[in-house]
């Protein structure tokens, strides 16, 4: 069953990837309605003017007086909660921080609204991190699957996760639960697999480095998602799920970093040598991950409809542009 269209969009870490994609599917789906950004910072000017279409709130999501503020001037019928700290990596250097802000900053916007007798629809942009150590035999992943992270990161995103089905459970916000897999697409950080990649090729060409790209695991293979898919996903979620339910997002397929950098290397102007690097290792990973999008699917009617490679080309576009014009960083 469709909900009604919401009047008033809450998007916490709308400046960021996923979320920069989440505001112009939703100016599209609901062009009456108002939306609301939360961000740490002021935007710069090139953002800004970027932006003219969402009300940016500045707040620290793990800051409970400013959360609440915001709520407040948002009054929100719907929330899509994306910000937090998305790098596996990173979370390895500073895991205290990414646990405070995943799960800490969901427990200060599920308060806020809480305090603000609101009860909006909540996303929760969670992670397929969250399963951790599946056994093949568990692959694809179906929610039902208990959480075995392994990272910092997807640990972080488990707590978000429990905290909220337990404010579902206990105070009956309509929470659903979204378990992104890997997400990729243009202006995505090169903290990423696919960016990356993409970001060395394109500085390869561009000269501005030798002719080796460097790696760390090629053999694990990951469920990776277009970003428009993944969006579209969201707002799936947003109109048709079920409050108190989790929900894969991904592809249901499984590739592994070595097919996605050789499709990458496909694309490539010129000949490019492939180098181990023992310093992009983490300290553990999973060797499979593939999810399970039937529930999604049933619920929904969402199904993927980018293709990989074609998605994968446009990725390596962005850098190449943003790199050849000064865009991005090159470094």
């Amino acid at each position: 069953m469709e909900t009604a269209a919401p009047s008033r969009i809450l998007i916490t870490g709308f400046s960021g990837f996923l979320g920069s994609y989440l505001i112009a599917q939703c100016r599209a789906t609901y062009p009456e309605a108002r939306l609301f950004g939360i961000c740490k910072s002021r935007l710069s000017r090139s953002d800004a003017s970027n932006r003219l279409d969402i009300t940016p709130i500045i707040a620290d999501i793990t800051h409970a007086e400013q959360m609440r503020h915001a709520v407040a001037q948002s009054q929100p019928d719907c929330v899509f909660h994306l910000a937090a700290q998305s790098s596996v990596a990173s979370s390895w250097a500073d895991p205290a921080s990414t646990l405070l802000i995943n799960a800490g900053g969901t427990l200060q916007l599920l308060e806020a609204l809480r305090a603000e007798r609101l009860s909006p629809r909540i996303i929760l942009a969670g992670s397929g991190e969250q399963y951790g150590m599946a056994r093949p035999d568990e692959n694809p992943i179906s929610e039902e699957c208990p959480f075995r992270p392994i990272s910092p990161y997807g640990v972080s995103k488990s707590a978000q996760d429990l905290i909220g089905y337990q404010y579902f459970v206990a105070y009956n916000l309509p929470i659903l639960r979204a378990r992104l897999f890997n997400t990729f697409g243009p202006r995505q950080s090169a903290l990423f697999v696919v960016a990356d990649f993409a970001r060395q090729i394109a500085r390869i060409e561009q000269g501005n480095i030798e002719a080796v790209l460097t790696v760390g695991n090629l053999q694990a293979r990951r469920d990776f998602l277009p970003v428009e898919d993944a969006v579209q996903a969201l707002l799936a979620l947003a109109q048709r799920g079920q409050p108190g339910q989790a929900y894969n997002i991904g592809s249901g397929r499984a590739h592994s970093i070595k097919e996605i950098l050789d499709i990458l290397l496909g694309f490539a102007r010129i000949p490019i040598q492939v180098q181990k690097d023992p310093a992009r290792l983490r300290p553990s990973d999973v060797p499979l991950l593939v999810a399970s999008i039937s529930r999604l699917h049933e619920q929904t009617g969402w199904t993927p409809a980018i293709d990989l490679a074609n998605a994968l080309k446009q990725t390596l576009n962005y850098w190449r542009e943003g790199i050849a014009t000064g865009h991005v960083r090159s470094e």
